[in-house]
């Protein structure tokens, strides 16, 4: 059967994830299904029973859901996953979930053979609550009849280019052998908690030539 995988390498660790229409692309501002939708980076708090009933928005709002749901991704019950979420606001704090899809979390590690095979970079930006630097990004993709064909995405330290100050970080991309027939949007996110320093630069090498961008974690 033909499929179309990626996966995040999280601290030297590969997670393969296969693409499923459990939700929306990317953000909606036109004026389609989600447009009317809040749509916000996200962790969300997942009960025994795998339901998520509490949400902490990157915006720093703490959210009930009014209804509690659940999606095919939630495989641990009592714990917390990174997501993209679209709601509509209710009063009271509360909010209606009408979609949410995974955000892979990666954390910066080490690795002496660093693939950098090109990649789109859509933007870059660090949340209001200063917890995450986010990364909305666009892979070249394609089915494939090759189980061992996976994209794997990951954020390696550049020790020879950081300091106690500055810590320059390299995104990891192996095409993985798939081909780059079209393109998909994926949505990654990195622990500021994983960042000693104050500021930092993530480089990509992107279809365009090599992208920088430098973040403060404060401001």
């Amino acid at each position: 059967m033909k499929k179309t995988c990626f996966g995040f390498l999280l601290a030297g660790i590969v997670v393969t994830l296969c693409s499923t229409a459990c939700s929306v692309d990317a953000y909606d501002k036109g004026e389609g299904e989600y447009s009317l939708l809040t749509a916000e980076m996200a962790d969300v708090t997942v009960g025994s029973d795998k339901y998520v009933k509490k949400v902490e928005t990157d915006e720093g709002e703490q959210l009930t859901l009014a209804n509690p749901v659940t999606v095919k991704w939630i495989e641990k019950g009592d714990t917390t996953y990174r997501t993209l979420l679209y709601y509509k606001k209710l009063s009271n704090g509360q909010a209606d979930a009408v979609s949410m899809r995974k955000v892979g979390v990666m954390k910066p590690g080490k690795q002496e053979n660093v693939k950098t095979d090109p990649i789109y970079v859509e933007s870059i930006w660090v949340g209001k609550n200063r917890k995450y630097v986010n990364m909305r990004l666009r892979l070249l993709t394609g089915a494939s009849e090759d189980e061992k064909a996976v994209q794997t995405l990951g954020i390696v330290r550049d020790i020879k280019a950081s300091s106690s100050n500055h810590e320059h970080l390299v995104l990891y991309h192996d095409q993985g052998g798939q081909p780059e027939y079209y393109s998909t949007t994926t949505f990654v996110s990195i622990p500021l908690s994983e960042i000693g320093a104050d500021t930092l630069t993530i480089t990509v090498n992107t279809y365009d030539g090599l992208y920088s961008k430098t973040l403060n974690k404060e401001q």
